[in-house]
């Protein structure tokens, strides 16, 4: 495996950043779920939970949206979370089509167990990158997914619509003038 080279010329399975950076992302979340598999959570129910204790009365699609995800993996997360009692859901009063979720006094204990956890790990992480390299690969991080982000809504954006007409051939009323 190699470390700190320029990609070669011709592409391969280690050359290719995007499966470098999933590998790279895969081995972190695996090595993480090992620090919380106690807890009874994935990476994913950690997160969600977390973003359910900083916004109490989250929506399932402001949790999608906070955990970059798409709303039907934010359900299985939050119906995980109900499940173990860490959180409940009700309907909004205003759109019964809304599910506030708001964490359950379990679910403030393991989510403070899980803060102390990540705080941990963000220790270990940042000496593997190095102190030097943290700020940079925020930076880095931060590019990835505002290009990501960009690409997927330009994918999503209809193709432009032809102007009515302007391909077809003039009628002879509009040939006079």
């Amino acid at each position: 495996m190699t470390t700190n080279q320029e990609p070669a010329t011709v592409s391969t399975l280690e050359t290719s950043l995007g499966f470098r950076l999933g590998r790279a992302a895969r081995a972190v979340r695996r090595a993480w779920e090992e620090r919380i598999v106690d807890l009874g959570l994935t990476s994913p129910q950690a997160n969600a939970l977390r973003a359910v204790v900083e916004q109490p009365g989250i929506s399932l699609r402001g949790l999608a949206r906070k955990l970059g995800t798409d709303p039907m993996n934010a359900k299985r997360f939050a119906d995980a979370l109900e499940d173990a009692g860490l959180v409940t859901s009700c309907g909004d009063p205003t759109d019964q089509r809304r599910r506030a979720l708001v964490p359950t006094d379990d679910g403030l204990r393991v989510a403070r167990e899980v803060e102390s956890r990540v705080l941990e790990w963000s220790v270990v992480l940042e000496s593997i990158v190095g102190a030097d390299d943290v700020g940079r690969l925020w930076a880095i991080l931060a590019r990835i997914e505002g290009g990501m982000a960009a690409l997927t809504e330009a994918s999503a954006r209809p193709a432009p619509e032809a102007t009515p007409g302007a391909n077809a051939r003039p009628t002879p009323e509009a040939r006079r003038g």
